[in-house]
């Protein structure tokens, strides 16, 4: 076993799996880890080419998965460039490329228990920044040459966190042994900014529609995001699934019967402001105030590798566009946040739980999940965040109309408020039009038996009371 590089400390033999660490003493075991999960990149071991001028070559990879919600594993790639020797990490994460870098000395860190999400830190080098996520990884599997690595299997916390601009980093909090814990830092990139030698684009990961069986029913489920789903909800027979790998389903429950059928079909393709999407999700949430059920529901839709996901919301049959915000763009203030020069003021905030699901998912969706939902109005719409205790995701709200929404997906246009409001004020008009010739004749008829009467002051056979001094005229 030889070392290329002079920055890895450790290396993944080719023939056993096992992870073998670089001491001053020679080498030493350190575990052996799994095979490599399919997961389509553009980048692979050797893969060489220049990055923003810089001639580099990938030098590792490594494969990791949440110790909370495993079965979608994402990966990060060690790249060196050649001349100076140094070393990044690079991946690919929700249509977006990220870079970053180990800091050194490793800064005073805070106590992983004072962190959660949505708490502020002010990351040496780079500011204040904004706690995304915070949770316990393992490493799964990995190959080639790469810097200290916790033991295979092992688990270790670790803080996500994000800033304006694209910033991006994690505190990783070590395993408590061989490795000590450590900031990385760095930031989202133009992936025009990679020239592969092969020539392919690094912007346009190919990821290739698998068909996978419901272990069920047997219907067929396409899986359009083999390398990120993590739960498949059958659409024919309600079994929910989690993917153990590419293709392949275990059946983990049953989801209640539908609502309400979605009028957007999964597996539906459009093109919408823009951006070529495909339904492959449909949920139905909701949450009590006062004693009173309020319920909304969100699509899943699949832009592409480059764009990744983004959701459609439709309540009392208003629509928006759910965009996601990156991690520290918006920054939140006392009832306020504050997002590209613009201020939005709290509008409400409500515990929101699942009531239904089918469809892919990038994670573990189950009914009965419930997050702190919080708006914020303000110019152009809203500013949605999501928060529960391991995670915080921020996104941004653009209406949309009924109209947009059947051009989009070539389907019928979908029921819109202002129809049902304008359908609803008919109905009442002619109520009241109604009304008013009934209240009309029994006036007549009352004035008439006033006559008869000498003038009393009520109808007595009709029951309409008119009112003491009613002249009649």
């Amino acid at each position: 076993m030889t070392f290329k590089f002079a920055g890895a400390r450790a290396q993944v033999c080719r023939y056993c799996k096992f992870l073998v660490a670089r001491t001053d003493r020679g080498l030493a075991s350190v575990g052996r880890v799994a095979d490599l999960a399919e997961i389509p990149s553009p980048l692979s071991l050797g893969v060489t080419g220049y990055w923003n001028g810089k001639r580099f070559e990938v030098s590792g990879r490594l494969q990791m998965d949440r110790v909370a919600a495993p079965s979608a594993p994402w990966q990060e790639f060690a790249v060196t460039l050649v001349d100076s020797g140094e070393l990044y990490w690079v991946a690919y994460a929700q249509g977006a490329w990220h870079y970053f870098r180990e800091l050194s000395p490793t800064p005073p860190l805070p106590a992983i228990g004072q962190l959660r999400p949505g708490v502020p830190w002010q990351a040496p080098g780079v500011g204040s920044v904004v706690i995304s996520e915070v949770g316990k990884k393992r490493v799964e599997s990995g190959e080639g040459e790469l810097p200290n690595v916790a033991v295979p299997g092992a688990s270790t916390r670790y803080a996500d966190f994000g800033g304006p601009g694209g910033v991006f980093g994690t505190i990783d909090f070590g395993d408590g042994q061989a490795v000590a814990p450590r900031v990385f830092v760095g930031q989202r990139f133009d992936p025009a900014s990679f020239k592969l030698d092969s020539g392919q684009p690094l912007d346009k990961p190919q990821a290739q529609v698998t068909a996978c069986t419901c272990p069920t029913c047997g219907g067929s489920l396409p899986l359009v995001t083999p390398g990120t789903t993590e739960r498949i909800v059958c659409r024919y027979c309600g079994s929910v699934s989690d993917v153990a790998k590419t293709g392949v389903l275990s059946a983990v429950g049953q989801a209640p019967p539908p609502p309400q059928q979605p009028f957007i079909p999964l597996g539906a393709e459009g093109d919408l402001r823009g951006n070529r999407v495909i339904a492959i999700g449909f949920v139905v949430r909701g949450t009590w105030v006062e004693g009173e059920h309020y319920s909304w529901r969100e699509y899943l839709l699949y832009a592409g590798p480059n764009k990744g996901y983004i959701w459609l919301m439709e309540e009392d049959l208003k629509w928006q566009l759910v965009v996601p915000i990156p991690p520290g763009e918006a920054q939140a203030g006392s009832g306020v946040m504050f997002y590209q020069g613009n201020s939005y003021a709290l509008k409400q905030s409500v515990a929101a739980a699942v009531e239904y699901v089918v469809g892919e998912f990038y994670w573990k969706v189950a009914v009965g999940e419930t997050t702190q939902a919080t708006e914020f109005q303000g110019p152009g719409g809203l500013i949605s965040v999501e928060q529960d205790h391991n995670e915080m995701n921020t996104s941004f709200c653009y209406p949309l109309t009924a109209r947009e929404i059947g051009l989009a997906f070539r389907i019928a246009a979908p029921p819109e408020q202002s129809a049902v409001a304008f359908k609803s004020s008919s109905i009442t008009s002619s109520w009241v039009f109604w009304l008013v010739i009934i209240v009309a004749v029994l006036f007549l008829l009352s004035v008439a038996t006033c006559d008869d009467d000498g003038g009393s002051g009520s109808s007595g056979s009709s029951g309409v009371y008119i009112g003491p001094g009613y002249s009649g005229k």
